[in-house]
């Protein structure tokens, strides 16, 4: 015989599902406060990993990612938490170089050429650019160690770039006069 669903407010325990704890809505301002929260105490922005929100009981970080992308719970959808935290407190997550350097070899299949900070977006990253990431490993943001550029990690993990054949720089010009 088939398990039946009890009916609304039946008792528990007659095999039927317990009922699901109502989920309350969510807001920005409210997500903002729990993520300034979670920074404040971890000294971090709270990730969809990040588990259990301590400010709201039965909430977590991949729900609220959950209703932020997909909506409902009063949200309008088309966001992420990563996005969010990125517009309004401006967090950027961490770079490795293993993931630049798969993004960059997914930019030279597509276009046929290696990326350049003139590159504009990064495809596979929403909100991220070329010019961003090529700061970042100039300055050692974002977790990287500085002191490099994107052209230079290009260079020296996908070997160097061909010579550009063409017109002469202007130095390669001021050699071709020089009496020796």
């Amino acid at each position: 015989m088939a398990k039946r669903r009890s009916e609304p407010g039946s008792p528990p325990g007659d095999g039927s599902k317990q009922r699901r704890l109502h989920k309350l809505p969510l807001n920005v301002p409210q997500i903002l406060a729990w993520a300034d929260a979670h920074h404040g105490r971890t000294g971090k922005w709270p990730k969809i990993m990040s588990g259990p929100v301590s400010e709201a009981t039965h909430e977590n970080w991949e729900k609220i990612d959950t209703a932020l992308r997909n909506g409902g719970r009063g949200l309008s959808g088309g966001l992420s938490l990563r996005k969010l935290l990125a517009e309004q407190r401006g967090f950027r997550p961490h770079l490795a170089i293993e993931q630049i350097l798969a993004w960059a070899d997914a930019h030279r299949a597509r276009k046929g050429k290696r990326p350049s900070v003139c590159s504009g977006a990064v495809l596979e990253v929403p909100g991220e650019t070329w010019q961003k990431i090529d700061k970042a490993l100039r300055q050692g943001l974002r977790g990287l160690p500085g002191g490099s550029s994107l052209a230079k990690l290009l260079d020296e993990q996908r070997g160097p770039r061909p010579k550009a054949v063409g017109r002469p720089t202007a130095a390669q010009r001021a050699l071709q006069f020089q009496v020796p």
